[in-house]
């Protein structure tokens, strides 16, 4: 026999024991395996969502918040140059979602908004109204960075995200963008976990530091309009404002917290429009007794904030779970990198006697007074709470977390949920697994019934196709979907498609009267380019299909790619093999064909 023959031969025969050595892990499981083995092939094929059950979330991203929460660092950052290297005093606030206004104290000042100090933002930044007059500089967002903030949300939105799901040691997880939704799909979790991860995933974790202003009148005439009796009651309180002596502020108090939104949100039909630059937010503590006893309900109280945030959690290097000497219970921790450590310096330092409301996810989590001015960027997060000590501490642990991996760009917003639960999942794998052998077994036997032993050849390639596509899906480590199994069961039709095309054209050439060995030589050469069109023609739509298609479709037209492969080189190849040995070993007069 030639030698040629040999070498394939050789080549097939390690591609079969390459394929079965990376399927081991799959089909037996790591358990199985010695470690050794484990540690050389790590990848092996996964189920997808629908055969092993899990959740699947789409959340909204608003990319409009990350948009305003730019203007504001934005604002923040051109009033302390203002302030600092200009020495001009300014007040600056946002309008709407991208319009950013700057009043001079002095309207001779606006010339301190030269070419110079404007020149640093023009890139962000275009003027729409200078009135020199008033004082008044307008400045708006250009819409195409506009869009390179709301992209960049939704990619940062998903990196992050990814980051909060591995920490959850779940296996291939998807986690993609469809438009300004984030797709997130994982497999194979308990349903203890359920709750957990969802929490995890959709918080937010904007971490948001704001002036609260104890010194405006304005929370006094919003107590006016609460009514004597219902759920809303009006407080006063006092705390040590150092040079600013004793400071008497306002506030209200609910247990109701829908009772008290909607309370806040009838107030500009009451005459009471909140200020642009000011909103009312709310944050909560343990209701307490009249003998000053935690009681296990909260109670929500409001605080009158600066809507601009002076700092933000994107400046956090580090967050660890600590442990309150006093209390007994466990709070955050906080380190940020020396920029962050910079502005809370001066912040510290320029609101000494004032309240600073520190917010995780719009909600105030605690609102401490500047004594002195703080340096060293080292910052606390208590809980508080009458809750579980183990529930508490998970909940630092999480929030931990999630501030490690890093704060969302953009508030999510869940639009849709569903659970997947392992039984449906199993009887997806019992009927996939049903079809596919009982298309498989018929395939076989009319293969046998109609080709005799060339049938005998085209089966065994079968058999060989099979095994080199689920090798190769294990060694990119892909997930198994139904609709990829559907394109296992296609993949069978078009791999005895080819062996179809040859045995017609080998039978041709007998009937023309050619020796076996002519026979099979033309007819593989002139079906070849038959067989190679029809299969690109298959995979240009499966790659469209990849390319555009979501979770599922994917999952189809991966397997349907890497199945039109195996079939090309074990339909070509393969069963030419085979043929080869026959007419060359054993020399035969006629082909059974």
């Amino acid at each position: 026999m030639e030698r040629s023959w040999w070498w394939k031969a050789i080549g097939v025969m390690f591609l079969v024991v390459v394929s079965v050595g990376y399927l081991m892990p799959t089909v037996l499981g790591e358990g199985a395996l010695p470690k050794a083995y484990t540690d050389l092939v790590k990848s092996q094929l996964q189920l997808g969502l629908d055969l092993q059950g899990g959740i699947h979330l789409v959340y909204e991203v608003e990319v409009d918040k990350a948009v305003s929460d730019k203007a504001d660092r934005l604002s923040a950052d051109m009033e302390e140059r203002l302030k600092s290297k200009k020495k001009v005093k300014v007040k600056i606030h946002r309008e709407g979602r991208d319009d950013i206004i700057i009043t001079f104290e002095k309207a001779s000042d606006i010339k301190a908004a030269d070419k110079d100090f404007m020149a640093d933002y023009r890139s962000n930044l275009s003027e729409v109204v200078r009135d020199e007059a008033a004082g008044k500089l307008q400045l708006r967002m250009d819409q195409e960075y506009v869009k390179e903030v709301q992209d960049y949300a939704i990619r940062q939105g998903i990196e992050t995200i990814r980051n909060r799901v591995d920490k959850f040691g779940v296996a291939e997880p998807s986690i993609r963008a469809k438009g300004r939704d984030v797709v997130v799909e994982l497999p194979g979790l308990g349903k203890d976990d359920f709750e957990r991860v969802k929490k995890v995933i959709g918080r937010t974790a904007q971490l948001e530091f704001k002036i609260v202003d104890d010194d405006n009148d304005f929370m006094e005439k919003v107590a006016k309009q609460v009514p004597t009796e219902g759920p809303i009651k009006v407080q006063t309180d006092s705390f040590d404002g150092k040079q600013k002596g004793n400071v008497m502020f306002t506030y209200l108090e609910s247990r109701d917290r829908k009772a008290l939104e909607k309370f806040l949100a009838s107030l500009p039909s009451k005459g009471l429009n909140v200020p642009k630059t000011h909103e009312i937010v709310l944050g909560s503590e343990q209701a307490k007794d009249e003998k000053g006893n935690e009681l296990p309900e909260k109670v929500w109280i409001t605080y009158y904030n600066f809507r601009r945030a002076e700092l933000t959690g994107e400046y956090i290097t580090d967050a660890e779970v600590q442990w309150d000497e006093r209390t007994g219970r466990p709070e955050v921790g906080l380190t940020f990198d020396h920029n962050g450590a910079r502005i809370f310096e001066r912040i510290s330092g320029e609101h000494v006697g004032d309240r600073l409301a520190i917010m995780l996810d719009g909600k105030v989590n605690s609102a401490p007074v500047f004594q002195s001015r703080i340096g060293g960027g080292r910052v606390r997060i208590t809980l508080g709470g009458f809750k579980d000590p183990f529930k508490l501490q998970q909940e630092a642990k999480d929030l931990v977390a999630v501030l490690r991996t890093g704060a969302l760009p953009a508030p999510l917003r869940k639009v849709f949920e569903t659970q997947v639960g392992p039984t449906l999942g199993q009887d997806a794998v019992r009927r996939g697994t049903l079809a596919f052998g009982i298309g498989g077994v018929l395939v076989i036997l009319f293969m046998l019934y109609y080709y005799r032993i060339a049938g005998i050849i085209c089966d065994v390639a079968l058999v060989m196709n099979f095994l080199f596509i689920m090798a190769i899906l294990s060694i990119m480590g892909a997930t198994l979907t139904l609709p990829g199994i559907a394109g296992l069961v296609l993949t069978v039709g078009m791999a005895v498609d080819a062996n179809v095309i040859i045995y017609e054209r080998i039978r041709e050439e007998l009937a023309l009267g050619k020796t076996p060995r002519a026979a099979v030589d033309a007819g593989y050469s002139r079906a070849f380019w038959t067989i190679f069109d029809a299969q690109v023609t298959t995979a240009i739509a499966a790659f469209v299909l990849m390319q555009y298609g979501s979770g599922p479709i994917r999952g189809f037209a991966v397997t349907l790619l890497v199945g039109i492969i195996c079939s090309i080189f074990t339909g070509v190849v393969v069963t030419r093999l085979f043929f080869d040995l026959v007419v060359t070993k054993f020399r035969p007069t006629s082909l059974s064909v």
